[in-house]
């Protein structure tokens, strides 16, 4: 474990004295680096605001453990959804090359991309479920909540074998969305 997990317990516990610690140690860094690369000063601090947010996601619900510096991987995150809004805008053309832009202390950029790559997923999974009918929704956030489908059947007045057609349906109408995605359909990774 690095010594800047405190970073992360930071973010996890909400601490604004610490968080603030965040915000002053490496805001600008994030906003320079997005203006350097086609991003305006607004971009910027977009960019690394979710970039906290995904990290905070990554400390609470996967008890992450940093391996490399706080800084190497608040950045690391940062270029990969600034590459991601590039893609997206079709303007790929960066000022440097992102061999340039980044030193990661080990060998664990890897295993850092990757759950980047794996929370980025998760909140496009996310927001197709968000496109559902609210029952199909209700349902499938209750199962994946809940381990007891009968006790989610009775609260919700269906037997347990209604609930589970209907979360088969549901679930099969996600994958659908899921499948048919330009995020999932021939994403390239960077």
């Amino acid at each position: 474990m690095h010594l800047d997990q405190r970073y992360l317990a930071y973010l996890k516990h909400n601490d604004r004295t610490g968080i603030d610690k965040i915000y002053k140690n490496y805001a600008k860094k994030v906003v320079a680096m997005i203006s350097y690369n086609s991003g305006s000063e607004d971009d910027g601090y977009d960019i690394f605001q979710e970039a906290l947010v995904d990290i905070y996601y990554m400390a609470k619900d996967k008890d992450f453990q940093l391996t490399t510096s706080f800084e190497n991987f608040l950045l690391m995150v940062c270029k990969r959804k600034w590459l991601n809004v590039l893609k997206k805008s079709q303007q790929m053309q960066v000022t440097k090359s992102t061999e340039d832009l980044f030193h990661i202390e080990d060998e664990s950029a890897k295993q850092i991309a990757e759950s980047v790559q794996q929370v980025e997923r998760e909140n496009m999974v996310m927001h197709l479920l968000d496109t559902l009918g609210e029952r199909c929704q209700e349902i499938i956030r209750r199962c994946m909540k809940e381990k007891h489908q009968e006790q989610i059947a009775e609260s919700l007045g269906i037997t347990y074998a209604y609930l589970r057609k209907k979360k088969s349906e549901c679930m099969a109408s996600l994958i659908a969305k899921v499948k048919a995605h330009p995020y999932f359909n021939g994403k390239e990774d960077f």
